[in-house]
């Protein structure tokens, strides 16, 4: 476990917000940047250790920090449904229209390849990069996708490699270290090139549920941002906001729940996205052109 500098300013200055234990009985701090307001997990275990935490158990044991199988038919088809939403709510298809019939995109911590496999579909030549070797192994001998498994941070094709899109769904919470990994996304994209992330909020109902809050899966995820905070970082990085959307109330779906919850879960889900207070977030950035620089 090793005290590190903030990942978004480089301060060592921290607000302890609680503790919060795992499947492990390991306890981990959740702590607050006092310069920029990130919250993240500090001190925090070695990328070699949390690797261990992405065992196939992970994708097939459901738990609050894993799947229940993750490559079953049922969570594909569902995972790829919350694609299109988000997409259709950051207006990707405007914006995928106006591109050449040849498109390129890459998708960083692709996990079974799901989106790799959906932009696919969409006549689109795509890629995808995860580190843990059970998913990259479905992808590649069930799904027969274009998917590696390997560290995006030490991919060493800066000079060769331009898309027309990457995308980080739901992954930046979990890297160690995400300033560079969207700096390293920039230098992959082609000018006007789009990146397209999702990630959990740290917002009005992750702060009132506190260590209770459903995305708070340690040490899975280390960082936890705001909207404007990861905004403010990509907007540091160079990238140009386009697009943005909130949602999920924290009701989720059970079985056998009673009919005041359904009818809560009914109203709650659209009414924290129409105030954009929902605590999941799609946002979509764009690299400046050379004109526009």
């Amino acid at each position: 476990m090793d005290h590190i500098p903030c990942n978004t300013c480089g301060s060592s200055d921290f607000k302890p917000l609680f503790s919060k234990s795992n499947h492990k009985n390991e306890t981990f701090q959740v702590v607050k940047c006092k310069r920029c307001a990130l919250v993240q997990v500090n001190p925090q275990p070695s990328p070699e250790e949390v690797a261990s935490y992405y065992s196939a158990e992970y994708f097939l044991k459901r738990s609050d920090r894993g799947y229940d199988n993750y490559f079953s038919e049922g969570v594909r088809n569902e995972i790829s449904r919350v694609f299109g939403l988000n997409l259709k709510d950051l207006d990707f298809s405007s914006w995928e229209e106006s591109l050449p019939l040849e498109k390129r995109c890459l998708d960083v911590g692709c996990a079974a390849g799901y989106f790799v496999d959906y932009m696919h579909h969409r006549d689109w030549d795509s890629y995808g990069m995860d580190i843990a070797e059970a998913p990259v192994k479905f992808a590649r001998e069930k799904l027969k996708l274009k998917v590696e498994q390997r560290d995006f941070l030490k991919w060493d094709k800066s000079n060769v490699e331009k898309f027309d899109l990457i995308t980080l769904w739901a992954s930046i919470e979990h890297l160690h270290k995400p300033k560079e990994t969207l700096e390293k996304i920039y230098r992959h994209l082609k000018p006007g090139g789009r990146i397209i992330l999702s990630t959990c909020r740290w917002g009005i109902l992750a702060k009132l549920q506190g260590p209770s809050w459903r995305y708070l899966n340690v040490p899975e995820h280390l960082y936890y941002y705001s909207l404007s905070g990861l905004i403010t970082l990509c907007v540091s990085i160079g990238f140009q906001k386009k697009s943005h959307v909130t949602y999920g109330s924290g009701l989720t779906t059970k079985k056998g729940a009673s009919i005041f919850y359904k009818i809560l879960k009914y109203f709650a889900d659209p009414t924290v996205k129409i105030l954009d207070q929902g605590d999941m977030m799609a946002l979509c950035f764009e690299k400046k052109t050379t004109s526009d620089s």
